[in-house]
Protein backbone atom coordinates (compact mmCIF):
# COMPACT_ATOMS: atom_id res chain seq x y z
CA UNK A 1 0.00 0.00 0.00
CA UNK A 2 1.20 3.37 -0.77
CA UNK A 3 1.44 5.65 1.42
CA UNK A 4 0.13 9.47 1.21
CA UNK A 5 2.65 10.76 2.46
CA UNK A 6 5.19 9.56 -0.08
CA UNK A 7 2.33 10.80 -2.31
CA UNK A 8 2.30 14.18 -1.56
CA UNK A 9 5.83 14.44 -1.86
CA UNK A 10 6.37 13.76 -4.92
CA UNK A 11 3.35 16.02 -5.75
CA UNK A 12 5.27 19.43 -3.31
CA UNK A 13 8.33 18.69 -5.12
CA UNK A 14 6.51 19.62 -8.57
CA UNK A 15 4.38 21.82 -7.04
CA UNK A 16 7.64 23.85 -5.90
CA UNK A 17 9.04 23.75 -9.56
CA UNK A 18 5.63 25.27 -10.86
CA UNK A 19 5.11 28.75 -10.90
CA UNK A 20 1.40 28.29 -12.24
CA UNK A 21 1.17 26.17 -8.74
CA UNK A 22 2.84 28.50 -6.66
CA UNK A 23 0.42 31.63 -7.74
CA UNK A 24 -2.39 29.85 -6.44
CA UNK A 25 -0.61 30.78 -2.18
CA UNK A 26 -0.71 34.21 -3.05
CA UNK A 27 -3.98 36.11 -2.51
CA UNK A 28 -5.03 39.53 -3.49
CA UNK A 29 -5.57 41.65 -0.22
CA UNK A 30 -6.19 45.32 -0.97
CA UNK A 31 -4.36 45.73 -4.40
CA UNK A 32 -1.50 43.91 -2.89
CA UNK A 33 -0.23 40.67 -3.33
CA UNK A 34 -0.12 38.50 -0.06
CA UNK A 35 1.72 34.98 1.04
CA UNK A 36 -0.93 32.57 1.94
CA UNK A 37 1.01 30.83 4.80
CA UNK A 38 -0.63 28.00 6.26
CA UNK A 39 0.29 24.51 7.85
CA UNK A 40 -1.85 21.78 7.36
CA UNK A 41 -1.27 18.34 9.96
CA UNK A 42 -2.35 14.79 8.15
CA UNK A 43 -3.27 12.42 10.95
CA UNK A 44 -4.26 9.39 8.48
CA UNK A 45 -5.26 5.90 9.17
CA UNK A 46 -1.96 3.33 8.55
CA UNK A 47 0.67 6.30 8.86
CA UNK A 48 2.50 8.27 10.99
CA UNK A 49 1.32 11.82 11.34
CA UNK A 50 3.08 14.39 8.96
CA UNK A 51 1.98 17.85 8.15
CA UNK A 52 2.75 20.12 5.26
CA UNK A 53 3.93 23.85 5.68
CA UNK A 54 3.30 26.67 2.88
CA UNK A 55 5.63 29.88 3.64
CA UNK A 56 6.28 32.06 0.94
CA UNK A 57 5.29 29.94 -1.59
CA UNK A 58 7.14 27.27 -0.66
CA UNK A 59 5.79 24.23 0.61
CA UNK A 60 8.01 21.20 2.70
CA UNK A 61 6.45 18.14 3.93
CA UNK A 62 7.75 17.02 7.80
CA UNK A 63 7.08 14.01 9.47
CA UNK A 64 5.05 14.32 12.87
CA UNK A 65 2.97 16.97 14.76
CA UNK A 66 2.62 20.34 13.86
CA UNK A 67 1.74 22.67 17.67
CA UNK A 68 0.60 25.32 15.08
CA UNK A 69 -1.73 23.55 12.42
CA UNK A 70 -3.97 25.88 10.61
CA UNK A 71 -5.89 22.90 9.18
CA UNK A 72 -6.23 19.57 10.51
CA UNK A 73 -7.32 16.32 8.73
CA UNK A 74 -8.08 12.71 9.52
CA UNK A 75 -8.87 9.48 7.52
CA UNK A 76 -8.07 6.98 5.14
CA UNK A 77 -4.92 7.20 3.74
CA UNK A 78 -6.14 5.88 0.41
CA UNK A 79 -8.03 9.25 0.11
CA UNK A 80 -5.11 11.58 -0.30
CA UNK A 81 -3.01 9.07 -2.69
CA UNK A 82 -6.23 8.83 -5.24
CA UNK A 83 -6.13 12.80 -4.75
CA UNK A 84 -2.29 12.53 -5.34
CA UNK A 85 -2.90 10.86 -8.85
CA UNK A 86 -5.65 12.91 -10.18
CA UNK A 87 -8.88 9.93 -9.38
CA UNK A 88 -10.26 12.44 -6.82
CA UNK A 89 -10.10 15.73 -4.62
CA UNK A 90 -10.03 16.93 -1.32
CA UNK A 91 -14.09 18.24 -1.71
CA UNK A 92 -15.18 14.67 -2.65
CA UNK A 93 -13.46 12.83 -0.09
CA UNK A 94 -14.80 15.29 2.62
CA UNK A 95 -18.52 14.75 1.38
CA UNK A 96 -17.64 11.31 1.24
CA UNK A 97 -16.39 11.10 4.60
CA UNK A 98 -13.33 9.52 3.53
CA UNK A 99 -11.41 12.30 5.19
CA UNK A 100 -12.39 14.44 7.87
CA UNK A 101 -11.64 18.16 8.44
CA UNK A 102 -10.97 18.28 12.13
CA UNK A 103 -9.77 21.75 12.38
CA UNK A 104 -9.89 24.92 9.84
CA UNK A 105 -12.37 25.55 6.46
CA UNK A 106 -12.98 23.58 3.69
CA UNK A 107 -12.03 26.63 1.49
CA UNK A 108 -8.61 26.34 2.36
CA UNK A 109 -8.14 23.00 1.52
CA UNK A 110 -9.54 23.64 -1.51
CA UNK A 111 -7.04 26.11 -3.02
CA UNK A 112 -4.22 23.08 -2.14
CA UNK A 113 -6.56 21.08 -4.66
CA UNK A 114 -6.42 23.61 -7.11
CA UNK A 115 -2.30 23.72 -6.72
CA UNK A 116 -2.16 19.70 -7.06
CA UNK A 117 -4.08 19.90 -9.97
CA UNK A 118 -2.36 22.11 -11.77
CA UNK A 119 0.76 20.06 -11.12
CA UNK A 120 -0.87 17.06 -12.43
CA UNK A 121 -2.36 18.49 -15.23
CA UNK A 122 1.49 19.80 -16.47
CA UNK A 123 3.43 17.27 -18.37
Amino acid sequence: MERAQDNLVKIVKRMNENPKALQVFVTDVGGKPVNWNTTFQFNLDNENPFYLIINNQKISINEGTSQKADIVMSGDNSAITKICQGKGDFTHAISREEIKVENGKVMDIIRLTRAITIVLKTK
